[in-house]
């Protein structure tokens, strides 16, 4: 059986370096891409090298846009394995607590938390139905309450969000079946978030995330990891 796996934010950077991969190891793959021109042209290319990967249009930030891609995901191809919530956003220009307003808080929260919420919500009753799924959700470092530190507050308390709704997922889903739900924290990337200066390139990155969703039956679920090692929530 081939697996069918989801890329949010795969038309570019570390979600794009995700999407490869997946699809070299053999999964049909679907980009969900804000932008649809954008994630045709990714999937076109790699199309290009042999590669089964596609492409649809999807906003985190609008519950029916989530809502409408997983429902052509599965009109189109039966079913979905895996779901790598890639795409998130950073959107501090002053970093601190008392210079972030109440919008850039709240557009933070709504992708990088409640967008992942979504896509857990509309994914879960088809992996329940089969008995089988992998969820990853890209954290950081930084939303680790155990090294919690100022600056880049919004962004800080979005994936701090995004990890209690790994465990509180993992925890729930994990009573059907053979499905893990994990987050990983993938390091600093070079990618347009990341910059140029960051240690790791987006294809060593990714490949950490691609580990964990191909998690086996008696790995773990609930967790949260860096360079494949378990870190602190």
């Amino acid at each position: 059986m081939q697996r069918i796996a989801v890329v949010t934010g795969g038309n570019r950077g570390l979600g794009l370096a995700a999407t490869k991969q997946l699809a070299a190891r053999g999964y049909v793959t679907v980009i969900g891409s804000r932008d649809i021109d954008a994630g045709e042209a990714a999937a076109k290319a790699l199309r290009f090298e042999q590669l089964a990967v596609h492409a649809s249009q999807l906003d985190l930030a609008d519950s029916q846009s989530v809502d409408a891609f997983f429902e052509r995901v599965i009109r189109d191809f039966g079913r979905v394995d895996v779901l790598l919530n890639s795409a998130g956003i950073y959107l501090e220009g002053a970093d601190g607590f008392l210079e972030i307003d109440e919008a850039t808080l709240l557009e933070s929260i709504n992708v990088n938390t409640v967008g992942a919420w979504r896509t857990c919500k509309a994914v879960a009753p088809q992996m329940i139905r089969q008995a089988y799924g992998r969820i990853v959700n890209v954290s950081s470092g930084w939303g680790a309450l155990a090294g919690m530190d100022a600056n880049a507050a919004a962004y800080r308390i979005s994936k701090a969000g995004l990890n209690a709704l790994t465990r509180v997922v993992a925890a729930d889903l994990a009573k059907y079946g053979d499905i893990k739900v994990n987050a990983v924290c993938p390091g600093w990337v070079r990618t347009r978030m990341g910059g140029p200066d960051a240690e790791l390139s987006a294809e060593e990155a990714a490949s950490h995330v691609v580990w964990a969703a191909s998690f086996g039956e008696n790995d773990p679920t609930g967790g949260f990891f860096k360079l494949r090692e378990a870190i602190a929530w």
